[in-house]
């Protein structure tokens, strides 16, 4: 692939790279932020990686990484802000029911957690397979299979709780988040 070719690709993709990061990172500001570091790695990353046989897949790779190692960076500086024992700060993977959240399509992404939340993207935000999604978060096909179906089904569950429920206030680190 040209070097031409390469600045086009990155072009064409950035639209969904975009969307992609901004969901798993809960903010379309963060995904930027998420992208542009992503975008930066890739271009550096390009002469020692020889002939890339799937770009598209290899760029969502790179994505995927940086908004992982954003949110670990994120959760590592909340804990260090937070007047709790860090024993018993919430790991930020599990899932923390919150009504509020389902207003909309992000909030409700935020709570998923992260591999359901980027199966989820992957496959019906932006239609790749299964083996492109396991490919992209280096996973095995069934690990994809299943955090796709436990996903959905959340997304299912937060879909179907009732609208006259009183939601809670946001609280700050939430309200960062969105």
């Amino acid at each position: 692939m040209t070097d031409l070719a390469f600045e086009q690709l990155l072009v064409a993709l950035r639209p969904k790279l975009h969307r992609y990061c901004a969901r798993m990172t809960g903010s379309v500001i963060d995904g930027e932020d998420v992208l542009q570091e992503a975008l930066v790695k890739a271009v550096n990353a390009r002469p020692q990686a020889g002939e890339i046989a799937q770009p598209e897949r290899w760029l969502f790779r790179i994505a995927h990484n940086a908004a992982l190692d954003f949110l670990r960076r994120r959760a590592r500086a909340d804990a260090r802000l937070s007047n709790e024992d860090p024993e018993m700060i919430v790991d930020p993977n599990e899932e923390r029911p919150d009504p509020e959240l389902v207003s909309t399509s992000l909030r409700t992404f935020m709570r998923l957690p992260r591999v359901q939340r980027s199966s989820v993207i992957l496959m019906d935000v932006l239609g790749y397979s299964l083996n492109e999604i396991g490919e992209i978060m280096d996973a095995s096909l069934p690990a994809v299979k299943s955090a796709l179906h436990r996903g959905r089904t959340r997304l299912h569950e937060l879909a179907n709780e009732p609208d006259d429920v009183v939601p809670p206030a946001l609280s700050p680190t939430e309200r960062t988040l969105l």
